[in-house]
């Protein structure tokens, strides 16, 4: 996670990409999915108190079979690309 945390990017509406190997696997529109993400806080918070800095990680629709030396990028618009290697 990081090297930093976005506080004015609109979860409503952002676009993620998520490639694996630079091929792209998926391409959505937060305000596309079928929980939004402020329906995904509301939920949570039935049963957690959300504090300042606590992160939800929403995740995606699939993007197909990964193996070991993968690097799968999740970039999102106005907040970055992460990037992970899939290890054994």
């Amino acid at each position: 996670m990081g090297p930093w945390i976005e506080t004015e990017a609109n979860p409503m509406e952002a676009e993620t990409r998520v490639t694996i190997n630079g091929v792209e696997k998926s391409r959505f529109r937060t305000g596309d999915m079928i929980f939004s993400a402020v329906d995904f806080i509301v939920e949570i918070s039935r049963y957690i108190t959300m504090q300042p800095g606590d992160v939800l990680w929403l995740g995606t629709d699939g993007v197909g079979a990964m193996a070991d030396g993968d690097v799968i990028d999740i970039e999102i618009d106005g907040v970055g690309k992460l990037s992970n290697p899939v290890c054994p």
